[in-house]
């Protein structure tokens, strides 16, 4: 078998003089390998199977030299005041105890991004939000400038080839096109977030409203043009509450909710039914929705294991083993929501499409429906 670590360091080395993608041809084996093995690790950690790093001489000695080198970089690089650096410092000391973790700081050199950094100091806030801009390239350098990762940071070789990532810059480049595509001129975005479609050329004429009751950034932030913000309508408030905005009732060309479907409990309470009405109540007729489920892979079993993305255990995430699983939920989803029509509108389904990501496999299915008023 092949020297996981050595076969990366190595393809890093030689592509990195390039185009900035240190990853993109890796293959398969080792890829699946690299993910399959800090999952692993985190994992039996986390199960009580392995020891904490500082349980061991050698663990020890590796998470104090990364460490060293975080605390450098944010007294050197960051505008952090003492007291946040100490706080950042005692977050990271605790959560690197956990092996896999150490070894995703050590091979990604980690300490000497930016954005590596921000990025996990946001998992940690469970600031969801700003976590997605990450994977669009785009976040916070240790000053808090908002702004597009450079391609030779380790932020951006890493997230080449991740496929959590990947899947979700193929969804808002989707939703982006389809806009452009149909001609969209008022589009509602349910946890919409800080909006990462944004980064994918919106149109400037597009009337845009987004719910989401979450931490965001700041609208003038997002847009800072303000011919295109004046376009924005923001309500801090959960889609749910979408259905007490009659003005926006039969006016919407589009709703779109991208990666919320996995927060939404459909078996006990019915949540994904809930959100699929308000949003053809939205709609006008011959309006289009656009949501998605997310299938369970390796890249995104690193995801959760390693980089302990933020959830609520007392309420498990909804991610499905394959795409046929999926399927069958939406459809029996769909099914129950036009019996909820009560014959008031119909549901035109379009055949789903399963976003593929090699060597991944399928990392999302993404549903359309259309509403049509009988």
């Amino acid at each position: 078998m092949m020297d996981i670590q050595e076969t990366l360091k190595n393809a890093w080395s030689i592509t990195r003089k390039n185009d900035g993608f240190s990853y993109g041809q890796l293959p398969k084996e080792a890829v699946y390998q690299w993910a399959t093995e800090q999952a692993d690790l985190s994992e039996r950690y986390f199960d009580g199977d392995l020891p904490a790093v500082s349980k061991t001489p050698e663990g020890k000695k590796r998470k104090e030299q990364v460490l060293k080198a975080i605390h450098q970089a944010l007294v050197e690089r960051s505008n952090f005041d003492n007291d946040t650096i100490k706080m950042r410092m005692e977050e990271v000391e605790k959560h690197l105890e956990d092996p896999g973790l150490l070894k995703n700081f050590e091979f990604f050199e980690i300490p000497s991004s930016d954005f590596m950094l921000q990025f996990y100091f946001a998992v940690w806030d469970r600031r969801i939000a700003e976590l997605m801009g990450y994977l669009h390239n785009y976040g916070k350098d240790l000053k808090g400038v908002v702004r597009e990762v450079p391609p030779d940071d380790v932020w951006y070789q890493m997230s080449y080839f991740e496929g959590m990532n990947i899947n979700e810059r193929k969804k808002s480049r989707a939703i982006s096109d389809f806009i452009a595509k149909k001609d969209i001129k008022y589009a509602t975005s349910f946890g919409g977030g800080n909006i990462p479609e944004r980064l994918y050329h919106l149109p400037k004429t597009l009337t845009l409203t987004v719910f989401d009751d979450g931490p965001v950034s700041p609208v003038e932030e997002l847009f800072p043009d303000a011919d295109i913000r004046k376009n924005v309508h923001y309500y801090r408030e959960s889609l749910s509450k979408a259905i007490l905005h009659q003005d926006l009732f039969n006016t919407q060309d589009l709703v779109w909710m991208h990666g919320v479907s996995m927060y939404l409990n459909e078996n006990e309470r019915h949540e994904m039914t809930g959100a699929i009405l308000t949003g053809l109540t939205l709609l006008r007729s011959g309006g289009y929705m656009k949501y998605d489920y997310l299938i369970w892979t390796e890249s995104m079993r690193r995801v959760i294991n390693t980089q302990n993305w933020p959830y609520d255990p007392r309420n498990p995430m909804v991610i499905f083993d394959t795409a046929s699983d999926a399927i069958a939920q939406g459809r029996a989803t769909l099914q129950a929501v036009s019996t909820k029509l009560m014959g008031i509108a119909d549901i035109e389904t379009l055949d789903p499409e399963v976003t593929l990501v090699e060597p991944w496999g399928i990392t999302s299915v993404r549903f359309t429906i259309r509403k049509h008023f009988v």
